[in-house]
């Protein structure tokens, strides 16, 4: 994926895509998790399509969509990143 591609994926991460993302996964967390949605499943949907196989194609994406994401969730009225540890 070249550099205008990624950026043009990046901006599909829009508050209103994110939003409902997370609205649809957060009802699949285990219990003791509801209330939130690990980033890597939105990085799931936002790549869903994507022919990306290997780490080496898959790192530098979710790199980016990582900072697209976590930049749209400060824009979301109710919604919080929280950086984990794992």
């Amino acid at each position: 994926m070249n550099p205008q591609e990624l950026e043009t994926l990046a901006a599909t991460a829009t508050p209103d895509r994110v939003r409902q993302w997370a609205l649809e996964l957060e009802p699949q967390q285990p219990k003791v998790n509801h209330g939130t949605v690990p980033l890597y499943e939105i990085l799931d949907a936002l790549t869903a399509d994507l022919p990306i196989t290997e780490a080496s194609e898959r790192s530098p994406v979710e790199m980016r969509l990582r900072q697209a994401v976590i930049t749209v969730v400060q824009q979301i009225d109710g919604m919080t990143f929280v950086e984990g540890d794992g």
